[in-house]
């Protein structure tokens, strides 16, 4: 519709476009509620429903694994202060 039209519309009879307006905020109310549904479906991913990682094309990156393993703070490899154990060399090895 054009302005000039809905003008003209008011003027003659003001409960049509009454009608009208209603219909469409309706229309508006019911696309709303399918965007709002289609976005649910779109951000589904394997970490959040029972789809397989395969399936995770729209992902901008992939979460990283999480450990359950927690940081101790020493350094790797032997402690100090703890003895050390080699085996002894023998004179004839095999």
């Amino acid at each position: 519709m054009k302005s000039a039209d809905i003008l003209s519309l008011c003027k003659s009879d003001p409960n049509s476009i009454v009608d009208h307006i209603m219909s469409l905020d309706s229309k508006i109310k019911e696309l709303n509620d399918k965007l709002k549904f289609l976005e649910a479906r779109l951000n589904q991913n394997s970490q959040n429903s029972s789809k397989p990682p395969s399936t995770d094309v729209f992902m901008d990156k992939k979460p990283k694994p999480k450990s359950s393993r927690t940081i101790s703070g020493k350094k790797a490899g032997g402690q100090k202060g703890h003895p050390g154990k080699t085996l002894e060399m023998v004179e004839a090895p095999d």
